[in-house]
């Protein structure tokens, strides 16, 4: 009998894996060499729906177009853009034409392959473009068409560079003077846009802007959305997040249409009661969540974006039972890398000490959606230096496996900025980290209800991976049409598959 139900559990469960997701695509000819290495990349086309596939050997790509139902409608085989041009941008598509971007490891030299399916042809372009007195802050796609976004030195002029299809760009400068305010610190200095990106460690400011880029349809992890400073895209919008304040966070709107920007600032907790220590944001379904805590307290807000009216908040001190969560208060972490030892993971009772763990953390707060009910986390991570002084913030996935490496890129000889492909950063989060967090459910009002927390995609995908006893190589795990993918090769059929998920 015991077997017999044994059985039917596997099942239900192996049925359930499949029914989460659905092979779109079998290529045979993806990849063709035995030996070299492998990686893929995805350019989804924002207008029609059609999907370019970059699979990448050695020296080599073969680009694969499909159309919506992803059938394969061409393909083109030519050598990589040369190794200088390492890093992959973004991309701009007119027509039947394909054309990435590609810069040097500084962002100071950009390159341009193109792929023509109509022509079955490709041609690189090398550009007399350079950012002079600015720096390289993110790249976005909008409309099929790249946008580069840096920022002036010392000030807070934000530029956008959008590139034709002669890849001549076309400058448009958006002014957020309201961010700044006084150095506290030194009378004769104003603390801009710039350092705010860019800021001072060690008496020095930093070569590279500190701004994680937040896709916002995928479940973000906490590792994601402490950072202080982030950048979502809504459709025509992009909005630039601050919390350098404990009492305050800023918001820069700037609207890819017009290319008009403007700053609102939003009251925190601590600006009208004392006692918090940390505090952060986080943006999801037009409304601006906020959280901040200390050793004592912890507080977390939801206000309406559209209509600036505040709708709820949920208030806890070290000496109350936490009516709202739906988890216990979980600590994860303290492995030294995930496949090389194992994540620990365990529950504390006390809030005290959750209060006592979050605080002395990277606060964040990170919301999804799962059937019309929020799932909102709540928690801090701590970056954990290792015995080879490795250190770093990190979540789940495969790790190393998966070709993501050690300065936040993905692939061999070409590679991928992070913020190309935020899926798939977020999802491999690969380093060890220690976080405290609790899983607590809302309704449409941002009340309260009890349940359990359901799956959310990454919790099918990571289901699907964990089932595949195959190897595979080349992963690449990115939006298309708001949907899931994931896509690997299959060392063994010797075939690249696609895999579509559930909403």
């Amino acid at each position: 009998m015991m077997k017999k139900i044994a059985l039917l559990v596997s099942i239900f469960y192996i049925s359930t894996i499949i029914i989460a997701q659905e092979r779109v695509l079998e290529l045979e000819d993806g990849f063709v060499k035995f030996q070299s290495g492998k990686e893929s990349y995805a350019l989804p086309n924002q207008i029609t729906g059609d999907l370019m596939l970059l699979l990448e050997e050695g020296r080599q790509f073969h680009a694969h177009l499909l159309d919506s139902n992803y059938t394969n409608k061409a393909k083109i085989s030519a050598k990589t853009i040369p190794s200088k041009y390492k890093y992959i941008l973004g991309y701009n598509i007119e027509d039947h034409k394909y054309s990435i971007f590609f810069s040097d490891s500084w962002s100071t030299k950009f390159g341009v392959q193109t792929f023509d399916f109509k022509t079955n042809t490709t041609k690189n372009t090398f550009l007399d473009f350079k950012i002079k007195g600015e720096k390289y802050v993110e790249s976005i796609v909008h409309n099929n068409k790249i946008h580069l976004i840096t920022i002036s030195k010392k000030s807070s002029n934000f530029n956008i560079y959008t590139f034709d299809e002669q890849f001549t760009p076309t400058k448009n400068v958006i002014s957020l003077k309201e961010l700044e305010y006084p150095n506290p610190e030194s009378r004769n200095h104003t603390i801009t846009a710039y350092y705010l990106l860019l800021p001072d460690t060690a008496g020095t400011l930093r070569s590279l802007v500190d701004v994680e880029k937040i896709e916002g349809n995928n479940p973000n992890v906490i590792e994601t959305t402490s950072k202080e400073n982030k950048l979502y895209q809504f459709k025509n919008q992009l909005i630039f997040s601050f919390d350098y304040s404990h009492e305050k966070t800023q918001l820069c709107f700037i609207d890819l249409d017009t290319f008009k920007g403007y700053v609102k600032s939003y009251n925190k907790p601590a600006k009208t009661e004392k006692g918090y220590r940390k505090s952060n944001s986080y943006i999801f379904d037009n409304k601006l969540f906020q959280i901040a805590s200390s050793n004592q307290k912890m507080k977390f807000t939801v206000l309406d974006l559209k209509t600036e009216k505040f709708i709820k908040e949920y208030k806890i001190t070290k000496e109350d039972t936490i009516r709202f969560k739906n988890s216990p208060i979980i600590q994860e972490g303290g492995g030294i890398l995930p496949g090389f030892s194992e994540n620990r993971v365990r529950e504390i009772e006390k809030t005290a000490k959750y209060l006592r763990k979050i605080s002395s953390s990277n606060l964040g707060i990170s919301v999804y959606k799962v059937d019309d009910e929020y799932n909102i986390v709540l928690g801090g991570t701590k970056d954990i230096t290792t015995n080879n002084g490795y250190a770093g913030t990190a979540g789940f996935g495969n790790g190393f496996s998966n070709g993501f490496g050690v300065n936040g890129t993905i692939g061999n000889s070409t590679s991928a900025w992070v913020s190309f492909n935020p899926t798939f950063y977020n999802y491999n989060s690969y380093t060890s980290t220690k976080s405290t967090y609790i899983n607590c459910l809302f309704d449409a009002n941002f009340d309260h209800i009890q349940g359990d927390i359901k799956k959310n995609s990454y919790d099918r995908l990571y289901d699907f991976e964990d089932s595949l006893s195959i190897k595979i190589k080349a992963v690449n795990i990115f939006l298309h049409k708001n949907r899931l993918h994931y896509g690997f090769f299959d060392t063994k059929k010797r075939v690249y598959e696609l895999y579509r998920f559930q909403e």
